[in-house]
């Protein structure tokens, strides 16, 4: 948590000895039959059989290195926090799903766990059809068996697997277990001052086995905030004698857009700031702020103009 960072575990060393498992039988019956239709002299459709084999096993081999990051719907779950909470001594992290898989959006896939008693049947039609490899990772690593479905699992696929940065602003909440201690409390909340994390602890009513939460006061609460920036802007970054006659009247927020998008944690320098051309329109500009995140990484952010006064007011 201090460094902003989730761990995703190569699918062998997951605790559940069927992880990935799936029916490839179908797979290779069509397969199979394609080559028998297939005669020798026929080169030309050998060659594209090949290419699809080829094809398929990349596939089967992006899955093989892709990692598994595992959360639960549920933090109110006995069982999830029996088997993994250190028997309520530990904490539950609680993340923005959507923030934490975007940090990355072209190596993190976010899917939800289907429960089931016998293992999907993989076809080629999947393959063919997937135009994402979520698809894929649904089949292969997105399928468990019943018993399991008490976790209401969600999973950060990530590839490749390992230590992964995200970021910080995915944690949104934490869960302190039944039998937490206060010195562990207070470490994790010394550890995540100033990134307006909220707290609460898990409780269990005298005359039930049912778990709830309740809020609980930060005690590192204060005016620090965590990864303050002023980043700076290009000095070709903004160009309003290129705007359109009808945009002029606008130009003043392109700078604001500037000035909310370079105090944004992760940006490293402005780039760029223009009305977009494919998400604006007369009645409703938007402007887009392209800004340098890390050594060829870039992101782009787009505003309204009511969103802009919104952001620019509370700076």
């Amino acid at each position: 948590m201090r460094n902003a960072t989730f761990f995703a575990a190569p699918r062998e060393t997951l605790n559940d000895p069927f992880e990935g498992r799936f029916d490839r039988g179908a797979l290779d019956g069509q397969l199979s039959a394609f080559k028998q239709l297939i005669s020798s002299h026929e080169l030309a459709n050998s060659a594209a059989l090949d290419a699809f084999s080829k094809a398929v096993n990349e596939v089967l081999s992006f899955v093989d290195k892709s990692g598994v990051f595992s959360l639960s719907y549920n933090p109110l779950n006995e069982l999830i926090w029996a088997h993994y909470g250190g028997s309520h001594r530990g904490f539950c992290v609680g993340y923005d799903l959507q923030k934490l898989a975007e940090f990355e959006p072209n190596l993190h896939y976010c899917i939800d766990v289907q429960y089931n008693d016998a293992a999907p049947v993989l076809r080629s039609e999947q393959l063919i059809g997937a135009v994402t490899p979520v698809v894929i990772l649904q089949q292969i690593l997105g399928v468990k068996s019943t018993p399991w479905h008490y976790e209401e699992e969600v999973r950060l696929v990530t590839s490749p697997p390992g230590l992964h940065e995200h970021d910080f602003r995915a944690v949104k909440i934490v869960y302190f277990g039944l039998r937490c201690p206060e010195s562990t409390r207070l470490a994790v909340m010394e550890t995540l001052a100033g990134r307006s994390v909220l707290y609460e602890q898990i409780e269990s009513p005298v005359d039930s086995y049912a778990l709830r939460s309740n809020p609980i006061p930060d005690v590192c609460a204060s005016e620090f905030k965590y990864k303050q920036n002023l980043a700076p802007i290009s000095e070709s970054a903004i160009n309003p004698d290129f705007l359109r006659p009808e945009l002029k009247q606008y130009q003043d927020y392109l700078y604001k857009a500037a000035e909310i998008v370079r105090r944004e944690p992760y940006c490293k320098e402005i780039k760029l700031v223009d009305f977009s051309h494919s998400k604006s329109t007369l009645e409703q500009p938007v402007i887009f702020v392209q800004c340098l995140r890390a050594p060829n990484k870039w992101k782009n952010h787009y505003f309204t103009l009511p969103q802009i006064d919104s952001q620019y007011e509370k700076l």
